[in-house]
């Protein structure tokens, strides 16, 4: 069923119609909406200190306690309650100390003296990387990848993580589902080394050869073909979406990429100390032992690609979420409603639900504001329903699982993601200046 809106009475016939779904977009108060959400935004950064650190060494104790019952056990033959351990310490190393450090939620409180600083934490050398996250991903890149195309490109065409976007080459394919569901297994259980690391590094080389010709052009005053050449790194950006394992293996790789700097300075490093200085020691005890150990961490590693997959990739996936066939300018009216009806939450509340989730079940909150604390996370997510509430917005929150169905179905194309209206929003008398 469709409705008629014909605000000026000037729009083609086949931009009057409005879908169902999409009719709260026609009356929309835009400008109140980011005005209520900028004004949350500040408060709650303002409101951050003590406690945001004693909560973060609350989840620092909860990580420490999974990864040294984890390196205890894992000499013993493979377990389930090593693996879990194992895996599940180097899960919330990522997704809740990396993660909302580098994205600067803990710049404003007592920790950041202590080097949990965006500036600090993780980057700059590979002792910095060692001492603080040591995963499949370099942290300079992940900031790169995630800190500013993913969260500042949300559900765009250059968006680096949008599922849809990422999955044509599969979704186009003609053959049986099943097919397509058990790739979806794969890379569940392998995507943090066969996607994540490589695509990770590729936009930090794209960036870095960006500012490159920039620096140039500033020294030969724009020169036409310089001007060329930067359209055409621009254009080849836009043309190789993902960078993965398989391409450095058939070398269809874009031009700015190096397999031999990927390996010497993300891969490599990562492999030898998870997989082989990490169970060195129990070769103390015995050949035996240190493979147990070596299983161990093999597993565990699977076991963190799933829960991982399950936890991240979701969170902007779904026929009931909106993808954007434009930019609009970081930290405007628009770009706050793109935050909340491109992103999903899931079951959240309290620590334990929230921990096994990465706090990434706040994933509306974390993209209105990214860099806040997990406590205050925690303190937005019913201030901001109410806020939707009231404005008529959309808010989505299902469980884990759910969300994970919701995405399968794009990544096998069942179903599509919803294109947003945006003229719809342009006709919106609210948003006239």
């Amino acid at each position: 069923m469709a409705v008629e809106a014909n605000l000026r009475g000037d729009e083609p016939a086949e931009m009057t119609k409005v879908a169902k779904e999409d009719e709260w977009i026609v009356n929309l108060d835009l400008a109140g909406f980011g005005r209520e959400m900028r004004e949350l935004g500040d408060k709650l950064r303002q409101q951050q200190g003590v406690a945001d650190e004693v909560h973060l060494d609350k989840i620092l104790r909860w990580h420490y306690a999974f990864c040294i019952a984890g390196f205890l056990t894992m000499y013993w033959q493979p377990n389930l309650f090593t693996v879990v351990c194992l895996s599940t310490g180097l899960y919330s190393r990522w997704v809740m100390i990396g993660h909302h450090v580098c994205h600067g939620g803990y710049d404003n409180t007592p920790a950041k003296k202590r080097g949990f600083s965006r500036w600090v934490f993780g980057v700059g050398s590979l002792l910095r990387r060692a001492i603080d996250w040591f995963d499949w991903m370099l942290p300079e890149a992940w900031n790169i990848e995630h800190g500013r195309f993913h969260h500042y490109s949300l559900n765009e065409d250059m968006d680096p993580d949008l599922v849809q976007m990422n999955a044509q080459w599969i979704r186009g394919l003609e053959i049986p589902v099943i097919f397509k569901y058990l790739t979806a297994a794969f890379f569940a259980i392998t995507w943090k080394w066969t996607y994540y690391s490589s695509n990770t590094y590729s936009q930090l080389l794209f960036t870095n050869k960006l500012k490159e010709m920039n620096s140039l052009s500033d020294q030969m005053k724009e020169l036409a073909e310089n001007k060329a050449a930067k359209a055409n790194l621009l254009d080849e950006f836009k043309k190789r979406h993902v960078m993965t394992v398989f391409h450095m293996i058939d070398g269809n790789y874009p031009s700015w990429w190096s397999t031999s700097a990927y390996m010497q300075k993300v891969f490599l490093p990562f492999f030898f100390y998870r997989f082989v200085l990490s169970p060195l020691p129990f070769l103390l005890l015995g050949k035996t032992a240190f493979f147990n150990a070596v299983i161990n961490l093999i597993l565990a590693d699977m076991l963190c690609n799933c829960h991982s997959f399950l936890t991240v990739v979701p969170n902007h996936a779904g026929d009931d979420l909106y993808w954007f066939d434009d930019h609009c300018e970081p930290k405007s009216d628009e770009f706050f409603l793109r935050q909340v009806i491109g992103s999903t939450d899931c079951s959240a509340g309290t620590d334990p639900i929230d921990f096994f989730h990465g706090f990434l079940n706040y994933q509306i909150e974390h993209h209105l504001w990214p860099d806040l604390s997990m406590l205050s996370y925690q303190k937005a997510h019913p201030l901001v329903k109410d806020i939707c509430k009231k404005y008529n917005v959309p808010f989505v929150q299902h469980t884990a699982f759910y969300r994970l169905h919701k995405t399968l179905e794009i990544f096998v194309g069942s179903k599509d993601m919803k294109l947003f209206p945006s003229h719809l929003l342009k006709r919106t008398p609210a948003r006239a200046k």
